[in-house]
């Protein structure tokens, strides 16, 4: 059974805040605590929150996520058919596992070009079905492509100097 939809949103807010929060202590953050404890309410399940730098993990049955800030990294255990998005610089990445398969989002800032095309291209070159809407202005190229093979999706959107990429991941 997934966790509902604003539970999940909350759960990430309540995450994110928490990583703007910082104390020396060795033992268990008492914002950590806190969040624990407002998830276990909401769900009625067991959490387990683990903080660290600008990384975050919550896992709570049979489900996990790991949002990392600032990581400029792409994702290693992102499949390996997604073709890299390195026309910007990536922001944060956050990662969702569960029995239902795996997801990851890729957040980019200071994008700019041809990417929706150039993405397209990839996606197709590396087996994907795809559909694409672009958008030009004198700002240059915005828009979507999403790519579909066998199991898994992938959804790029660019606007505004920024791209976001999600791969969904069925098991």
């Amino acid at each position: 059974m997934s966790i509902p939809l604003k539970v999940r949103s909350a759960g990430i807010f309540l995450a994110l805040l928490s990583l703007s929060i910082t104390t020396s202590s060795c033992q268990k953050k008492i914002e950590e605590v806190i969040v624990e404890k407002a998830f276990e309410q909401s769900t009625g399940k067991k959490v387990d929150i683990k903080a660290g730098g600008k990384n975050i993990t919550v896992e709570s049955d049979g489900q996990k996520i790991q949002i990392q800030g600032n990581s400029g990294v792409w994702p290693a255990d992102i499949p390996a058919d997604v073709p890299m998005f390195s026309y910007g610089t990536i922001k944060g990445v956050t990662r969702f596992e569960s029995r239902e398969g795996k997801s990851w989002s890729v957040v980019c800032e200071n994008v700019s070009g041809n990417i929706v095309k150039n993405y397209e291209s990839k996606l197709k070159k590396n087996g994907f079905e795809t559909v694409s809407t672009i958008v030009t202005s004198d700002k240059g190229e915005e828009g979507s492509v999403s790519g579909t093979k066998e199991k898994m999706n992938v959804m790029l959107m660019i606007g505004n100097g920024s791209a976001s990429l999600s791969v969904v991941k069925e098991p």
